[in-house]
């Protein structure tokens, strides 16, 4: 009997079993919505970073055109501002301050005008009068004074807009000599560099690499002797390749499959080719002096340093196998030296400094360091 009267009870209250069923309804309903939206993200993640990997494969060779640089850009002179506003506002400011004296002054010259008409009493037209001379008097003393301080403000106004002519004019003069004085040095920076500088060569290559970053840790090591670099690039660990692949079910769960070891091999491979082309190309794009170089896909994990693959690249190599559809292809052009197995795992070889260079000594190679990452 007690649970009968409970389950009536509970049946006559207002938020009984029917709002907490309500309530549990909404709570899974919730939980469902936030669950896909975790799985939407997950998958949009996937997504992007194998886009990004598959970016970097995409190579271009635009090299720059120093001749048209060369060209000293003209100055465009601006026009001084036109300050002859600033009279008229301050000549307006002025009369308005006494228009109102001048007014009041009027209006009772106005009034014992009347009053001195119309009136036949002696002592009221002689006080009438009397005002009427007296506010003659002190408006014409008004007006001249109001006169004399609309020529003494426009005087001083037109002062400051001399010398805030002047001072437009020095600015321009200041702009149009900082403007000459880039341009001499840009020129001047461009034909060191058309020299083969090795200051001005370092300089452009640093801001070069820096200006197209890679969204990961990669890093160059550039030395430089008779004009023939060598570029040894600090590649990424494998690791940065994904292991699965994330597909969308039609539930909204996304689902992983193991790529296989060869894929993964294979898809790094692409990758230190794409990064090594694309440090080489533009390099290549930016100093005129290099026609001859060499690259070094380098891998360092802990302590353990490895060169995976070498290429000896001319000029007109990087331009060709920069036309190519992907890294690995580019690689094939320039006949890249590389050593795998049956996995496609890239196995370490030697490193060897460029034959141009002979047996340099050490204090004659000129080093740079470039970080690539974002």
């Amino acid at each position: 009997m007690a649970n009968k009267k409970d389950y009536q009870a509970e049946r006559q209250m207002p938020g009984g079993r029917q709002d907490k069923a309500k309530v549990y309804v909404d709570e899974l309903y919730f939980r469902h919505v936030d669950q896909m939206e975790r799985w939407r993200q997950e998958y949009e993640r996937c997504q992007t970073v194998e886009s990004t990997l598959a970016l970097i494969s995409t190579l271009r060779y635009d090299e720059v055109d120093y001749a048209s640089q060369l060209l000293r850009v003209p100055w465009k002179e601006r026009t001084v501002p036109d300050f002859s506003h600033l009279l008229e506002k301050a000549r307006i400011n002025e009369e308005g301050k006494y228009f109102a004296p001048i007014i009041i002054r009027s209006s009772l010259l106005l009034i014992l005008l009347l009053i001195l008409i119309f009136s036949s009493n002696a002592v009221v037209l002689w006080v009438s009068g009397t005002g009427v001379v007296t506010l003659l008097v002190l408006l014409g003393i008004l007006i001249q004074k109001r006169h004399s301080m609309i020529e003494k403000v426009i005087k001083q106004k037109q002062i400051e807009i001399d010398a805030k002519v002047e001072y437009e004019q020095n600015l321009i003069k200041e702009e149009k000599e900082k403007h000459e004085n880039a341009e001499e040095e840009r020129i001047q920076g461009i034909e060191r560099l058309l020299a083969g500088e090795i200051a001005a060569i370092y300089a452009k290559v640093d801001q070069a690499l820096t200006t197209r970053p890679f969204p990961f840790h990669v890093s160059a090591d550039i030395s430089l002797y008779l004009n023939i670099p060598s570029v040894k690039i600090w590649l990424p660990p494998k690791s940065i390749i994904p292991t699965q692949v994330c597909a969308l079910q039609p539930s909204g769960r996304p689902s992983f499959e193991e790529k296989e070891i060869r894929t993964i091999n294979k898809q790094y491979f692409e990758l230190c080719a794409s990064i090594s082309m694309r440090v080489m190309s533009v390099i290549y794009a930016h100093i005129p002096a290099f026609r001859t170089g060499y690259v070094y896909g380098m891998s360092k994990e802990g302590k353990n340093i490895e060169c995976l693959f070498t290429s000896k690249l001319e000029r007109s190599t990087v331009e060709a196998a920069c036309n190519s559809s992907n890294g690995l292809a580019a690689m094939q052009i320039c006949k890249a030296t590389f050593n795998c197995d049956t996995t496609l795992a890239l196995l370490p070889i030697e490193v060897t400094a460029p034959e141009e260079w002979g047996d340099v000594e050490p204090q004659l190679v000129h080093n740079l360091h470039v970080n690539l990452f974002q």
